[in-house]
């Protein structure tokens, strides 16, 4: 989830619930200047840091020898312990482990609200996209949101296309786009070079996007304002709708978390009705379909979008429990899988 989403007072609660303090790079804080084929470290008072035990706190960090204008926060229990500049640029942040651990916590125990706010955010996607055609802001951001929902797909970030030629949602061009009177294709490179093949039928998202594909420029995704200035799509619109929407935190990852945390549930599920148990392989196997299904590496996916609950609790068998539980809501597997998923989140 994007930091930006929340208030500063919610992010320190977030510090306190991980016993450490919220701190920005705003801070005065040690820096780092080249010294032979090495660096040197020095404190706020601009002394050449030589004590061991501050100083393997700072090499602990791991700072990237690359990064320029790097700021190192003073504070051993602080929430973010160091900034600095890539050599693309691009401002890069070190967080304490017990920060990310608790942000990664947080994600998922949102899940159970994301879960139950789908049906929210589908009713009002389906009533913009039915309203008449227009361009405007909220029309785009609502046919950018059902694809995300729809097909699992990356966001997209500008400078990330521009440096490796992959593409997310917003950051698509016309040249991805291809018509017909029935049906519309999206072929693009996403991250990790998948190729995705988005196929879309749906009437009211063939019209938006004939209208889309004869706007000017090259940008697939752009609005009309109130003078008829265009303007592109940019993630930070998305996750704004989102969080004025549902009054969470949520990001248009969350779609594609609550994506792959669902078909690795269901395909446990599946598994275990089928066979009472799952071996080594076939559980690795569910794995790399639904890291396929998302364009992820089978360990990225395990470690930042499966919810951590799945695995744990088929590990001590209260999976199996929960299954002879609930053989009514189960009896029939073709129904829903986002309400099976979230009677699970919510009767675990």
């Amino acid at each position: 989830m994007s930091l930006s989403l929340y208030t500063e007072e919610e992010c320190e609660k977030i510090a306190r619930q991980a016993s450490l303090r919220y701190i920005n790079d705003h801070h005065p804080g040690f820096s780092r200047k080249k010294c032979g084929k090495g660096f040197a470290y020095y404190d706020l008072d601009g002394q050449h840091i030589k004590k061991p035990k501050r100083l393997k706190r700072i090499t602990n960090l791991a700072i990237p020898p690359a990064y320029k204008n790097v700021w190192i926060s003073p504070f051993e229990n602080s929430h973010l312990q160091a900034t600095g500049i890539d050599k693309k640029g691009r401002k890069q942040y070190i967080y304490h482990p017990l920060w990310k651990k608790m942000r990664k916590k947080q994600k998922f125990d949102l899940m159970p609200a994301f879960g139950s706010l789908l049906p929210t955010i589908r009713d009002f996607i389906h009533k913009e996209l039915n309203k008449s055609i227009t361009i405007n802001k909220l029309q785009i951001i609502c046919a950018i949101t059902y694809l995300l929902d729809k097909f699992s797909v990356r966001i997209g970030n500008p400078l990330y296309s521009k440096e490796n030629q992959s593409f997310g949602i917003t950051t698509l061009r016309k040249k991805h786009l291809s018509l017909d009177e029935k049906q519309v294709a999206l072929d693009f490179k996403g991250k990790n070079s998948k190729m995705w093949h988005i196929l879309l039928k749906n009437k009211k998202m063939i019209r938006l996007l004939k209208k889309c594909n004869e706007l000017p420029g090259y940008e697939l995704f752009k609005y009309l304002d109130e003078t008829n200035k265009l303007h592109v799509i940019s993630s930070q619109d998305v996750n704004g709708f989102l969080h004025a929407l549902t009054q969470k935190p949520f990001t248009a990852k969350d779609f594609r978390t609550w994506a792959a945390s669902r078909e690795f549930f269901m395909g446990i599920i599946q598994t275990l009705i089928k066979n009472k148990s799952i071996t080594q392989n076939q559980m690795t196997e569910i794995i790399k379909q639904v890291a396929k299904k998302l364009g992820h590496t089978p360990n990225i996916c395990q470690k930042s979008y499966l919810h951590p609950h799945i695995l744990l609790y088929y590990q001590n068998e209260r999976l199996h429990d929960w299954i002879n539980r609930n053989q009514e809501i189960l009896a029939d597997l073709k129904k829903n899988h986002d309400e099976i998923f979230l009677h699970w989140l919510q009767t675990k």
